[in-house]
């Protein structure tokens, strides 16, 4: 979607989900890995760990090599049809051969490294108490977060790389399933929109343009059957927000491959 729509995103199962997740947490990592200074450093290595401890609900791995195989079929399956880009499909094709043999060479279960680092360990089982991580709790930290900038980044990058491998493959993942439908201008009466989903189809994400300069948003349930769509206006202050009254025109795409 262009810049002059602000894009919102519904994962319709646990896998794409979690890549979601993972996108997320590496682009706060970046951001803050770019910047100078002590308290940066620390809400980078903030998100390496939040990573981890996402890691820990699943089997990372295993899925991602899921999505490439059955993104892989899909793709071929399409190659025959008459109004299909060969040149871009066979690059797709070729990148989801590569992020296979990526995921593969990754040893052990992702976050597994990390567990061997009593310096992260401290600091992952105080980030869960108010405050925790004070200098009088954790002086190693405050130790580390005074060394050069330089080696601090070296030592993210080094506890973020098999995450900046992985980020690869989601990327991939993600940019596939988001190219695989065009956005639809449709109308949301009285602020609300619903749908049935085709459950023939391997249904992914739904994806929702709104105007940049509009002032609401929408808040987004979806099921297995179908989804709706709430757009809500913000009152300011504490006051809670309120559902738009009006008709909202927006984008959407249904994302299925």
């Amino acid at each position: 979607m262009s810049a002059k729509y602000r894009t919102f995103e519904q994962p319709l199962n646990e896998r794409i989900r979690m890549c979601l997740r993972v996108e997320t947490l590496m682009k706060r990592y970046h951001y803050f890995e770019s910047l100078k200074g002590d308290w940066s450093a620390y809400s980078a290595l903030l998100a390496i760990l939040e990573i981890t401890s996402l890691l820990e609900r699943g089997d990372l791995k295993q899925e991602l090599m899921k999505e490439l195989e059955r993104q892989h079929v899909a793709l071929r399956a399409m190659t025959d049809h008459a109004d299909i880009d060969r040149a871009k499909l066979d690059l797709i094709l070729s990148k989801q051969k590569s992020s296979l043999d990526r995921i593969h060479r990754l040893d052990g279960k992702l976050g597994e490294h990390l567990k061997r680092a009593d310096f992260l360990l401290g600091i992952k089982q105080r980030t869960s108490i108010p405050g925790g991580s004070c200098d009088f709790d954790l002086p190693q930290l405050r130790f580390w977060l005074n060394r050069e900038h330089e080696q601090r980044v070296a030592d993210l990058r080094r506890w973020a790389a098999p995450y900046l491998e992985v980020e690869e493959v989601i990327e991939l993942i993600l940019g596939t399933i988001r190219d695989s439908a065009s956005a639809n201008q449709v109308i949301a009466e009285n602020g609300f929109y619903q749908e049935s989903l085709d459950t023939r189809k391997a249904n992914q994400l739904i994806r929702i343009g709104v105007d940049a300069d509009a002032p609401y948003y929408p808040e987004i349930s979806a099921g297995k059957h179908r989804y709706s769509v709430r757009f809500m206006l913000p009152k300011g202050g504490d006051a809670p927000a309120t559902q738009v009254k009006d008709d909202v025109v927006f984008l959407l795409s249904r994302c299925s491959l």
